[in-house]
């Protein structure tokens, strides 16, 4: 199980991330959702954005960059690892052209069921020091199996 002592840790991310118009695209095309402003620079002007914007569950790769840290420091196989939850609440939409540092807080780590269950937020603010997104995951770590068996 996973200490609940761990809670208010923070992870930023290795390095700041580039958005760009070929990742938001890729994205975009990736899960389904070809929305113009997503894949056309002239279709999100249209909509009053600067540059092409990112569909809203694009913050989760961000959030994703910093889990990586959480778990090694956590001593957690992310094969134990199932995401049960996630929102996001947004203040703009991530666009390309911006450059994004990712910071994520442990929020809350519970026991039940037999598993350890985190809270991680994930912020994300600009360059210019404007926030952007906070990404909410609630994920369950199951126990390490045992050389007898899964326990």
């Amino acid at each position: 199980m996973i200490d609940p002592s761990v809670a208010g840790r923070t992870y930023p991310a290795p390095r700041p991330y580039a958005v760009s118009r070929e990742k938001v695209r890729e994205f975009a095309l990736a899960i389904g959702d070809a929305l113009p402003a997503y894949l056309d620079a002239t279709a999100a002007r249209a909509l009053g954005h600067v540059d092409v914007i990112a569909p809203p569950t694009f913050a989760a790769i961000l959030a994703m960059d910093t889990w990586r840290d959480v778990m090694a420091d956590l001593g957690v196989d992310f094969s134990r690892v199932l995401h049960t939850d996630q929102r996001f609440v947004a203040d703009r939409p991530l666009r390309a052209g911006d450059i994004v540092q990712a910071e994520t807080i442990i929020d809350d780590v519970r026991e039940r069921m037999g598993a350890s269950w985190l809270t991680l937020r994930t912020d994300l603010v600009t360059d210019a020091d404007e926030h952007v997104c906070t990404a909410v995951a609630t994920i369950m770590v199951r126990p390490a199996e045992s050389r007898d068996g899964p326990g």
